[in-house]
């Protein structure tokens, strides 16, 4: 149960970005963040480069806090229902500005990160952020939250593109398109234990980490082409009956996607190793966010399976046949590109590849093993002397 605030008034969600950039300095603009420069040969004082960029943590935590329990009872006003004035604009406003606070460098090295605080600054981030995602979704109507969705996953997206590499000596120095943060907030933003939680937010994130993974690997021209050709081949058996779980099916659809689109990523760097080593942070980024675009499908397929009440799998068999067989081809991929990884002792890079590779070929397997329990069912049948002895007479007969 929640507290009382019924004294408070309702707010205007585009204060959350207006706060972020007017009360706490954050960087909200688009590109890479200007920092006063410091001219070659003139000694500069370390409490003057702390006082540029000073950030009070635990001041900004309280009030991701404070925003994410005002959301949870819908006291941010989202405006703009109407297609005239853009779908949910302020709360898209409002993910795209935690999204660029979350990628704040003074987040992760301010003194007082983490001194007095119960929770760590970068641990509230996803909290807020799902808080956002299912206010907007409650408040905008039915038919307009796809659509929603959908924009603010190219707005995050855009909101992450040309900025600038790291420093010299950093993992991310060699990152010269800025590929690694936009892996970063597709893992960290909105991550998968909070969307196991809300089909909302499982959806939201699916559809950032589609839309992240075709920006990396923007090389693919035809992505519609190749998610439609293989949806089909893996649905091809699926049966067109009418079902009562309309939004299961929804949502199957939407796990088989975002794995496809995942396969899709996968078999084409397989294919491109050797660009893809010339540029050994956009492979790790893209290695990452197809492995998240993977898992978020895989919760969906999870989450929608299972019955709580009965404890019985609610899909058919050709539903698991066909996500199985996606799958199946992922973990194949997973082993095909860590082969590929062979220099890791002198590429930091490939060495995080290899390794989230491994867990994420894991990861998938496991799922694998679920769907594929009625498929090994259906083999062991059709193996088994008292089934065949049990077959109709008319069936013994039958070619």
């Amino acid at each position: 149960s929640y507290a009382d605030l019924s004294f408070l008034k309702k707010f205007k969600i585009d204060h959350i970005a207006l706060c972020l950039e007017n009360d706490f300095g954050l960087w909200l603009k688009p590109g890479p963040a200007v920092f006063p420069k410091v001219e070659p040969g003139i000694k500069t004082e370390e409490k003057d480069i702390k006082d540029a960029s000073t950030l009070d943590a635990v001041a900004l935590k309280n009030f991701f806090v404070l925003c994410t329990a005002l959301l949870d009872r819908d006291y941010f006003c989202i405006a703009g229902n109407g297609a005239e004035n853009g779908v949910g604009k302020g709360a898209t406003s409002a993910l795209v500005s935690v999204t660029r606070a979350s990628l704040d460098v003074g987040l992760w090295t301010s003194d007082s990160y983490s001194s007095g605080c119960a929770r760590m600054l970068p641990s509230v981030i996803p909290d807020l952020s799902a808080s956002i995602v299912k206010s907007a979704a409650r408040q905008i109507a039915k038919e307009c939250v796809e659509e929603w969705m959908t924009n603010t996953a190219e707005s995050v997206v855009e909101s992450c593109c040309n900025l600038a590499a790291g420093d010299p000596g950093s993992t991310d120095a060699d990152d010269a398109h800025g590929n690694l943060p936009l892996a970063t907030v597709v893992t960290k933003l909105l991550t998968r234990e909070v969307a196991e939680f809300s089909s909302d937010v499982a959806l939201m994130k699916m559809y950032l980490a589609e839309r992240a993974l075709r920006s990396c690997l923007h090389d693919i021209t035809d992505w519609d082409d190749k998610v439609k050709e293989l949806m089909d081949s893996r649905c091809r058996e699926l049966s067109n009956d009418d079902s009562d779980e309309i939004p299961c099916t929804e949502m199957f659809f939407h796990a088989t996607h975002a794995v496809v689109t995942a396969e899709v990523g996968l078999e084409w760097i397989e294919k491109h190793m050797e660009l893809m080593m010339q540029d050994k942070s956009r492979f790790l980024a893209a290695v990452q966010i197809a492995g998240e675009c993977a898992l978020v499908g895989v919760a969906l397929f999870r989450c929608t399976n299972l019955d709580n009440e009965t404890g019985k799998f609610k899909y058919s068999t050709e539903e698991n046949d066909a996500i199985c067989e996606s799958l199946t081809n992922l973990e194949d991929l997973c082993n095909g590109v860590k082969m590929e990884c062979r220099a890791v002792i002198a590429y930091p890079h490939l060495r995080r590849v290899k390794e989230y590779l491994t867990r994420l070929g894991k990861s998938i397997g496991g799922t694998r093993g679920i769907s594929s329990k009625d498929q090994r069912k259906r083999m062991r049948e059709q193996g088994s002397l008292d089934s065949w002895i049990a077959r109709p007479f008319d069936s013994l007969n039958s070619p």
